[in-house]
């Protein structure tokens, strides 16, 4: 089998034992033809949903009069209306979205066998009566760690009976294919109503808290991880008395290499809630290269006691400190195991200084397989 679970397994870097309760999958890469051809199609349909647009575009121009005249202009322009008009005015990402068919299938345990994944829950598994806010860092240029989220063989043996909802950001959902991927593996709004509905439901919730900002500051050279310190997240799960998971994808910042656009251009796409930094993966694809495997750790939950997070300030302030201390433990006990230097170092920064360092960010060359 492919699959294996280890539990409190000592881990590579410090002495120090995972907690009692820790439990480990390990998806490694497939060897045989079937497996290959199925990881390499799910992650190249995983990392490709920015294409999805243009094909579905290609394919109305194919049936159409200008290709096999299948449809004429009349059935043409009442498909592409009605598609337009219900991107505008339907719009379940407000509400409770679509049934997350993509995440909770095997297509994220194929995406995460193609990178040679290994994930890793410390403590004893969630109370599946409680609720819980995962907090996943770093965002990556684009966030292949949220096939961590999914999976047959990964999320149900790690976290059973435990179901969560992303949230993403708005434009996502105004986007041809990128909206049907997104609504496909659950996605929500990432706005603090819709997710407060999703809580008040009684759903987890999972955000990659970093945003645009931490996206842009991906830097597969540099030995300091950067992380974006918002406290959004935690002021949400302090109002609803959400616990909160912190978890780090070790390797993200190797997958892709970053390719920074023209100032002007990337201010223009941040004023629409988009990136200015793009991707490049193998060949012409945006396939991840495959250097170091990717690793995923999960901190034990951090307990959050219901308050209102105006008027307890400091209290978000100590809550977010459980959460950074949290990250910067299992980067230095697991960064030895999973690829990293022991110098490589883990730092918060403020939104500013990330805002600051994206401006004046140069092009540089990422890891490559």
């Amino acid at each position: 089998q492919n699959c294996f679970i280890f539990f409190n397994q000592a881990m590579a870097g410090e002495k120090k034992e995972a907690p009692p309760g820790t439990e480990e999958v390990r998806l490694k890469r497939l060897e045989g033809p079937i497996g290959n051809t199925l990881q390499v199609l799910s992650a190249l349909l995983f990392a490709s949903y920015f294409w999805f647009g243009p094909i579905m575009g290609c394919s109305v121009a194919a049936v159409s009069p200008v290709g096999l005249n299948l449809l004429g202009w009349r059935s043409t322009a009442a498909v592409v209306g009605s598609y337009f008009l219900q991107l505008i005015f339907y719009r379940p990402q407000l509400k409770r979205g679509w049934p997350a068919l993509l995440l909770t299938s095997r297509l994220s345990d194929y995406v995460l066998h193609y990178y040679d994944s290994t994930s890793v829950r410390e403590g004893p598994p969630l109370d599946p009566k409680r609720q819980y806010l995962f907090a996943m860092y770093p965002h990556g240029v684009y966030g292949v760690c949220r096939a961590f989220t999914g999976g047959v063989t990964n999320w149900d043996r790690l976290f059973p009976g435990i179901g969560m909802r992303w949230g993403s950001f708005g434009m996502a959902f105004y986007l041809p294919g990128i909206r049907e991927f997104s609504l496909l593996a659950g996605c929500l709004d990432a706005g603090k109503p819709t997710l407060v509905k999703a809580i008040k439901r009684g759903e987890n919730i999972a955000l990659l808290p970093g945003g645009l900002d931490e996206m842009a500051l991906t830097d597969g050279l540099s030995k300091d991880t950067k992380l974006v310190g918002r406290r959004g997240f935690v002021a949400l799960a302090i109002e609803h008395g959400m616990d909160i998971v912190p978890g780090f994808c070790f390797g993200e910042k190797w997958i892709h290499r970053t390719v920074q656009l023209p100032g002007f251009i990337s201010r223009f796409l941040r004023s629409r809630q988009m990136s200015g930094t793009m991707l490049k993966g193998r060949g012409l694809t945006f396939l991840g290269f495959l250097d170091v495997p990717l690793g995923y750790v999960w901190a034990e939950p951090i307990k959050v006691e219901k308050k209102d997070p105006t008027t307890n300030r400091e209290y978000v302030e100590e809550v977010f400190n459980q959460v950074e201390a949290s990250l910067k433990d299992i980067f230095d006990r697991y960064k030895g195991r999973f690829g990293y230097d022991e110098k490589e170092t883990l730092s918060m920064i403020t939104v500013e200084d990330a805002q600051a360092a994206a401006g004046h960010h140069k092009k540089k060359k990422n890891k490559a397989a």
